[in-house]
This record gives structure tokens, C-alpha cells and sequence, in this order.
């Protein structure tokens, strides 16, 4: 199987990468852009990234090695790594990306790369212009990122392979020891067979129980960029929550591949999780990582607007106790100039 990448180096980086696409901005990939890094280095709290700074992101990682008919070795333990993106300070945008392991060091800027959307919207793959190499990444926005980043990453020429999971862990102290919470989000690595190299994504869960100790880890959606729609490929599994951190076993769902998962907590208040897979069997390997989000941090993050429905309907109901029924006044225009509260009067009480 041949990805319509060239993958030769491969990275999948979730992160405020928005590369300076055509147009500049966040607005479409294109060819990376940007220079107005001034200097100075600050270490990752959250997304956004400081403009005008490179940033160090720290976190841990897993690697095998890989020969060029793409027989993988085991994969070694995890492992502390880092990343470092700088930001351009005139356009905001990442204007370079280097990945730091035990093996192997690798930069992508703006003199190198091209980039394009993977088919879910939620990845970017920048590949280089000479084709050695490509790396990809997702945008915060569009999975609800603030305090991680993840990936996975082929390195043909050196032959190694490996994944790897970034960002602000939470304190052991501060992960809940109760209740129960759901985590969404999104996954992606890559696929090896004895072909060639693809690039795998899809949309990833966690259904966590903070009493129990335990979790349960799910992908589905899973596409190869080249080879399409992988049901198949969809993994699931158990994991165990330990030192503040979470392990365990997976399998595909057509039980071809099994491997290991792992994941930490990110965020002041265990907000997220994100960590790294592999699996492998039927003569092939996939590697990558993840990252989701609580759906209570989501709701809060992306619902808007149902923040402010819950504050009108708190309006309403403190006008209720005094008033039998509030009218809305007949002919009442509803438009608002920039600032302007919303002058609409509440809706008729129960």
C-alpha cells in the first residue's frame, strides 16, 4: 500500500500548526510561510502558542526500528522527548516544527514543506519539497486541543519509527480519585505493511472511571489516506489508571493487529487525555498517537451558545418569580450593534 504521500520521514503533530497557508492564517494549507520569529524560548502552558517564541513542548514517546521492507522490530518503553515550534510574529503562524527524540532530531519550516488536509479535516500533512519527508498535524480548533499535542513518526532513511504524546500533564494530586467521564477527540499514526507507508486518522474516545481505576479506549471513522475507509483498523481496549497516568492493551476489530496503549492527563484539572499506540500483525505495524477532550471541557469550550442559553433561561426563571408571564413587546427589533447586550425580553413562563 502507497500513501498519495510520499512518506520517507513521516510525522502526524497534533498542534497549533496552522502553517501559513494560502491566504495566511488558519484559512487552508499551502506552502509554510513566515520568517518573524524575533528569538527567545518560552516552555508550553497551553494553545495558543506565544507569538514571536519558540516553545518547548515536553512529553514521552515510544520507537522501533523499521527495514526497508517494513519488518518493525518491538517497541521500546516509553521514553521523554520534546518538541519545539516556533511561531511567526507578524502572521501568528508556525513557521518551523523540530522533533527531538532519544534517535533522531528533525525540523520542517517554511523553506521545505508543502501542505494538504487528510481527508478527515483534522490532520495536515506537510510533506517536503525534495520528498524526504512529511509531517502532519491537526488544527486546536478543529479537535478542541489547549494543553497537548500528539503524533507518530517513520524515518526511512534511519530506520526508526515511533510515536509520541506532548503538553501540560496534570498533577497526580489533581486527577479526580471519583466519578466518571467521557473524552473525545481524534487519533492518527501510521500505517506500515510490506508495500509501503500510510498515513492512518479517525476519531477517538475514552470512557474513564476515576473510582475504578480503569478505562475504556475506542477509535472509529478510521481512513488510510491512500487506502480509504479502514473499519477494520478501528482499535479498542482496557486500560488501567496508575500514578497518574493510564496503560493497556488494544486490538483492531477485525482482531488482525493487537498491541499497547497508553495516556496522561493534561490541563490544571485533568481536562484531557492523550497518549501513544502500536499494534501489530498480519505483516504490518500502526503507530501514532491521540488526544481528547472531557466532554464537560468541551461543552464548555465549543458550547457557547449553550452557555448563554442556560444564562437566559436563568433570566428567565428569577423574572418568573416575581411576574406571572413576560411577554416579548410586539415589534421589539432584535438586531444589536457591535457591544450591545441583547436587549430581548424573556420568554413567557410556564
Amino acid at each position: 500500500m502507497t500513501s498519495s504521500v510520499t512518506v520517507r520521514f513521516s510525522v502526524l503533530l497534533a498542534a497549533s500548526l496552522a502553517l501559513a497557508g494560502c491566504g495566511g492564517g488558519s484559512g487552508g494549507p499551502g506552502g509554510p510561510g513566515g520568517s518573524g520569529v524575533p528569538g527567545g524560548t518560552t516552555n508550553f502552558t497551553r494553545f495558543p502558542l506565544e507569538t514571536g517564541k519558540t516553545t518547548t513542548l515536553k512529553g514521552n514517546g515510544r520507537e522501533a526500528t523499521v527495514t526497508k521492507s517494513g519488518a518493525v522490530s518491538a517497541f521500546g518503553a516509553s521514553a521523554p522527548l520534546e518538541a519545539e515550534l516556533a511561531r511567526d510574529a507578524t502572521s501568528g503562524d508556525i513557521s518551523s516544527t523540530t522533533l527531538k527524540t532519544a534517535t533522531t532530531t528533525k525540523t520542517w519550516d517554511h523553506t521545505n514543506s508543502e501542505l494538504a488536509y487528510s481527508q478527515n479535516g483534522k490532520l495536515v500533512i506537510a510533506s517536503a519539497e525534495d520528498d524526504s519527508g512529511s509531517i502532519g498535524f491537526a488544527d486546536p480548533e478543529k479537535n478542541g486541543f489547549a494543553y497537548q499535542t500528539y503524533g507518530g513518526w517513520v524515518d526511512e532513511k534511519g530506520g526508526r519509527l515511533g510515536a509520541f504524546s506532548l503538553g501540560s500533564e496534570t498533577a497526580k494530586a489533581d486527577v479526580p480519585t471519583s466519578s466518571t467521564a467521557t473524552f473525545k477527540g481524534t487519533a492518527g499514526g501510521i500505517y506500515v505493511d510490506t508495500v509501503g507507508y500510510d498515513v492512518m486518522s479517525a476519531d477517538a474516545a475514552l470512557d474513564v472511571d476515576f473510582g475504578d481505576n480503569t478505562a475504556r479506549f475506542r477509535t472509529n471513522n478510521t481512513r488510510l489516506e491512500a487506502g480509504g475507509t479502514a473499519a477494520n483498523l478501528d482499535m479498542s481496549g482496557k486500560l488501567d489508571i496508575a500514578a497518574g497516568g493510564l496503560s493497556g492493551n488494544i486490538a483492531t476489530a477485525d482482531q488482525s493487529m493487537s498491541g499497547t496503549v497508553d495516556g496522561r492527563f493534561y490541563g490544571s484539572g485533568a481536562q484531557e487525555v492523550g497518549g501513544t499506540f502500536d499494534l501489530k500483525g498480519n505483516n504490518a505495524t500502526m503507530v501514532g498517537g491521540y488526544g481528547t477532550v472531557s466532554s464537560h471541557d468541551s461543552h464548555r469550550v465549543h458550547g457557547r451558545d449553550a452557555h448563554r442559553r442556560r444564562g437566559y433561561e436563568l433570566g428567565r426563571r428569577h423574572a418568573c418569580r416575581d411576574r406571572r408571564q413576560v411577554q416579548a413587546s410586539p415589534g421589539r427589533s432584535r438586531r444589536r450593534s457591535a457591544g450591545q447586550r441583547d436587549t430581548k425580553p424573556p420568554p413567557p413562563c410556564n
